[in-house]
């Protein structure tokens, strides 16, 4: 299981390529209720090599801890989702172990489930987190124009090219845990906290990450644990691997939102009031919740000038399974709130939407005036979005039939993305050494998304030191060699790795020749929640459509979007990212829908459609360059945060109605004008 790392690629390898002698297969028996009390488990008689393992085989902690959330790693007294692992059937044949899960019984004394969020108790509300700016409530009492809206997320399937899963075996007398993982320490603080041994004991090395969206920053760690725990009862190396299904029905999805939104204008079209309440599908237990409900806060209320402003946002507990990040820890769902709404306020106030948005900045995003003129200016000529919104507008109000919409639309969106850190309170450090013979060799545990990220960093190092870059070396990722450099999320590789990667190259530019090599250098960042306000990017995309005349299917017609970053290290490769990223957001928005008023099933498992090749449609992608700023900023959320709302714009202008649900159906209509 070596990592490669060369001077032409970056690879790691699959789970699934683990392979070892003595090896044993690892089968989770599941919960078949959403909530209740275990009655028992029947488990078929296993042969000689097979075994069974329930949470009082478990030789240190049941429990994995994050963020203040308690996930038990085998549930032994009660179960909180269909689907929770009760017990693991371990042995050398992987058709038998499955057998043997198959014919396990597990009798729970049922309970009704709480699977709605939209209606809840203050018992089921695990988390909370309230802004309040000015008297929201009185200004909106007196407003003459006031909007009311409802704006809804589904869950969506992260759907990784490889289900998830993890394997564990031992080198001397450590145990090393391999997994597909955006965190590599939380992975071994879970592992040597369930095992109940030293940290030291325990190695991590990630297995190829993949586009992960964000939904590999806990789950694999409860996977690491089951895979450790065998490893270490049974003394062999163990692989467990959940099937496309297994990973489609119990793994985490997008956290599903509700934002209900009172919002007033003056004459002129300026916000002068908002009151919000966002209510979070956070499914069992919630350990994300505290950074999804900042993220959230964050978002709805980060974009436009508003001096009176009330958000009350919950986390609300359901018998679904744990519920997870999707591109930015919550903040897609709000920004798809917010974007709707800024749309709303510009058509009750007669301006043009793109008008309304530069207008109504706030004052943080104002000091950024000149940096968004040019995103602006960018963007709406490259998709003549002026001409073809006007054209269309004229259309929608003089078609023939009042009844029937007139099927063209064009919409836009912007965003702001931090360019400090995504995670509260995580920390990140990257090592740095010069040896002696002009290699430099860079250590960091945030594995790139891409293996053109990597070469960007050997890129600049090489260019900052002054060496050839077939000099540049990344560390293979393993926990016992690298440092600690947090979770890496969407676009934490880009935000903040590449600039302490940058930083430490100057300093060891500047001790060069003042001192002895090897030089050694050290940079570490730790975010503060003030610091989550930082914004480093701003994006704006523009979705044009048009709705089939027979079936009424909306036919993407283009994808126009434009960021600024910071500093530009490969326009190339920021673009091409860019533009991968907008075709999987677009793709988000016409396909991939999933209820879940009910547990995931396997009939909805199989008819979860994805967005297919054949149906690309035209997407421009433009990085403009910000020389102000020195130090690159992250790219990873802007086409999810931008995207599906410019999307619902555009289906609004061509249905004629609201389109106030992402993914939306046609039936999907919710905003109303008051008096």
């Amino acid at each position: 299981m070596k990592q490669k790392a060369d001077g032409q690629s970056y690879q790691l390898r699959r789970v699934s390529d683990f392979q070892e002698d003595d090896m044993v297969w690892v089968g989770t028996i599941r919960s078949p209720s959403s909530k209740g009390q275990v009655s028992s488990v029947s488990i078929p008689h296993l042969n000689r090599d097979y075994r069974s393992i329930v949470a009082d085989n478990i030789p240190g902690s049941r429990i994995l801890s994050l963020s203040g959330a308690s996930v038990p790693v085998l549930a032994a007294n009660r179960v909180s989702y269909k689907g929770e692992p009760i017990a693991l059937i371990v042995g050398p044949n992987r058709q038998r172990v499955a057998e043997a899960v198959r014919l396990s019984k597990v009798v729970i004394e049922e309970e009704k489930p709480e699977l709605d969020f939209e209606c809840f108790d203050s018992g089921r509300e695990i988390g909370r987190e309230t802004l309040v700016r000015g008297d929201a409530e009185s200004i909106l009492k007196k407003a003459d124009t006031v909007l009311h809206a409802e704006y809804r997320s589904s869950p969506q399937d992260h759907y990784y090219p490889e289900p998830q899963g993890a394997a564990a075996s031992f080198d001397y007398d450590k145990l090393v845990v391999y997994t597909s993982t955006q965190w590599p320490f939380q992975v071994r603080d879970v592992v040597q906290s369930v095992l109940g041994v030293k940290p030291d004991e325990v190695i991590v090395r990630p297995t190829l990450l993949g586009p992960h969206l964000d939904g590999k920053l806990w789950y694999p760690s409860l996977l690491a644990a089951h895979a450790a725990i065998v490893a270490r009862l049974c003394k062999k190396p163990a692989l467990l691997l959940l099937s496309r299904e297994e990973d489609f029905l119990y793994t985490t999805k997008r956290t599903p939102m509700l934002c209900s939104v009172q919002a007033s204008i003056d004459e002129n079209g300026k916000l002068l009031a908002m009151d919000a309440r966002v209510a979070l599908n956070i499914g069992a237990y919630g350990p994300l919740a505290k950074a999804i409900l900042e993220r959230s806060v964050e978002t709805l209320s980060g974009m436009y000038a508003c001096d009176h402003v009330r958000i009350r946002a919950s986390a609300v507990s359901t018998n679904l399974p744990p519920m997870g990040a999707f591109a930015g820890l919550g903040a897609m769902n709000l920004s798809f709130a917010r974007e709707r709404l800024a749309d709303e306020c510009a058509t009750a106030a007669g301006l043009d939407p793109a008008r309304w948005r530069m207008e109504n900045l706030r004052g943080s995003a104002k000091k950024k005036q000149t940096a968004w003129t040019e995103l602006e200016q960018k963007l709406l000529s490259s998709s003549d979005f002026g001409r073809k919104h006007s054209a269309y507008e004229l259309m929608r109000k003089r078609r023939d039939d009042p009844k029937r919409a007139s099927g063209f639309g064009i919409g836009l969106a912007f965003a702001a993305q931090p360019g400090a850190a995504e995670t509260p309170g995580a920390g990140a450090r990257v090592e740095v050494e010069l040896s002696k013979d002009l290699r430099l060799s860079i250590a960091t545990s945030a594995l790139p998304g891409t293996s053109g990220t990597a070469q960007v960093w050997k890129a600049e190092a090489a260019n900052i030191i002054g060496i050839d870059e077939a000099a540049v070396s990344i560390a293979p990722v393993s926990t016992d060699m690298v440092p600690d450099s947090g979770p890496a999320s969407s676009s934490r590789g880009v935000a903040i790795i590449s600039r302490l990667i940058v930083q430490a190259c100057e300093t060891i530019r500047e001790r060069r020749f003042r001192e002895g090599l090897p030089i050694r250098v050290a940079k570490s960042h730790r975010a503060s929640k003030s610091q989550v306000g930082d914004y480093g990017s701003w994006a704006g995309a523009v979705v044009e459509l048009r709705l089939d005349p027979l079936d009424r299917r909306p036919i993407v017609r283009g994808v126009w979007i434009a960021a600024k970053a910071g500093r530009i290290l490969s326009q190339a490769r920021a673009e091409a990212s860019l533009a991968r990223d907008a075709s999987v957001a677009i793709g988000l928005c016409l396909a991939e829908r999933l209820n879940l008023s009910t547990p995931a099933s396997t009939p909805e498992f199989l008819g979860y459609q994805l967005h297919r090749l054949k149906d690309k449609m035209p997407i421009h992608a433009f990085m403009l360059d910000s020389p102000e700023q020195p130090y690159p900023s992250g790219i990873g959320e802007l086409a999810y945060l931008t995207i599906p709302a410019a999307y619902a714009n555009a289906m609004g202008q061509a249905l004629d109605r609201s389109w106030n649900t992402f993914p939306g159906t046609q039936e999907d209509s919710s905003l109303k004008e008051a008096e």
